[in-house]
């Protein structure tokens, strides 16, 4: 008989003679840690269908700082400068900074990661529009498939604007066999994010989120941190 089988079912004797109460407190003594894995799965998969189906609040812009210590979160000065920049209506829809992610593709960061899994999460369902990092990181993470190709023509305004500051991914196939390099990101590393608000020492670039549909405010950005407004 399977060993897991007879150790369960000793288990259910066990409880079985117990009064509630101390069937309660056995449980939660001997299986509290699948319990409250299984309470914070279900709870983030409920927080996160409910954000799909009714897409409240809805934003004009999100964007993950990745890998920076600096303070450039919602609120923060990068935060006021940009919005006061853009002059979005911020009761319409929002506008949300994230500096709380921290993985690295090219040091092998990303399985298990639970910031790399919000980034996947977040890029899948159409959420993230943009995520800044280093430029070599940025390029190693367009094998993820979660930023979106340059050259697709949602991005025409970008590339006619940068394509001259692409970062490049290059992809390989079944045999090892490189492929035509993809763009999946702009270098900024002369950008204010650098210059002014020091999240990041020598270089960045920014990729747009796979499935973002706001490529015109991460444009607005771009030009913000760019200096071109």
């Amino acid at each position: 008989m399977n060993p897991n089988k007879i150790v369960w079912s000793e288990e259910k004797e066990k409880l079985k003679r117990l009064p509630f109460k101390e069937k309660l407190r056995y449980i939660w003594t001997y299986f509290w840690i699948p319990i409250v894995a299984i309470v914070l799965v279900l709870g983030f998969g409920t927080f996160l269908i409910v954000r799909i189906a009714t897409n409240i609040p809805d934003n004009w812009l999100m964007v993950t700082f990745a890998n920076t210590t600096a303070q450039a979160g919602t609120g923060s000065q990068l935060w006021e400068d940009f919005t006061d920049y853009a002059g979005y209506d911020l009761k319409e829809k929002k506008v949300e900074f994230n500096a709380e992610s921290y993985f690295d593709f090219l040091k092998d960061q990303a399985k298990g990661n639970p910031y790399y899994n919000a980034f996947v999460t977040l890029s899948d369902v159409g959420e993230l529009d943009a995520i800044t990092m280093e430029s070599a990181s940025l390029a190693a993470l367009g094998q993820s498939g979660r930023l979106l190709d340059l050259n697709n023509e949602k991005c025409a305004a970008l590339k006619t604007k940068y394509a001259d500051r692409f970062v490049y991914y290059t992809p390989t196939d079944e045999n090892g066999t490189e492929l035509a390099p993809i763009p999946v990101g702009i270098d900024i590393s002369d950008s204010l994010l650098v210059t002014k608000y020091h999240l990041y020492v020598d270089n960045c670039a920014l990729g747009v989120g796979a499935h973002s549909e706001n490529i015109k405010e991460v444009g607005d950005f771009l030009n913000f941190v760019l200096g071109e407004g």
